[in-house]
């Protein structure tokens, strides 16, 4: 199964937050769960990323439920950037 993601925003702790409540959103709406994410846009000055995910719809037979995600947050959210690699810090409540 496939899927395609956007997200828009202010900058670019907006745009995280605006694209993981776009995942959250979609598994809560269609039980989509990704088993691969790929990031195939992004606009680090319009703050906008595209993405494709491949997955299946969760099923509680073939997949391990644990705690459930309520909300992603901006507290504490830490975007660390440098030339190899960007770290990503995200409190999420559950």
């Amino acid at each position: 199964m496939h899927r395609k993601f956007q997200a828009t925003g202010h900058d670019l702790h907006s745009l995280l937050f605006s694209f993981l409540d776009e995942l959250l959103f979609v598994f809560n709406t269609e039980f989509f769960v990704c088993q691969t994410l790929s990031i195939t846009s992004l606009d680090l000055e319009g703050f906008t990323l595209e993405a494709e995910g491949r997955g299946d719809t969760f099923d509680r037979a073939r997949h391990a439920a644990g705690t459930e995600i309520k909300a992603i947050t901006y507290s504490a959210m830490e975007v660390v950037q440098n030339a190899e690699r960007t770290d990503v810090y995200v409190i999420v409540d559950i």
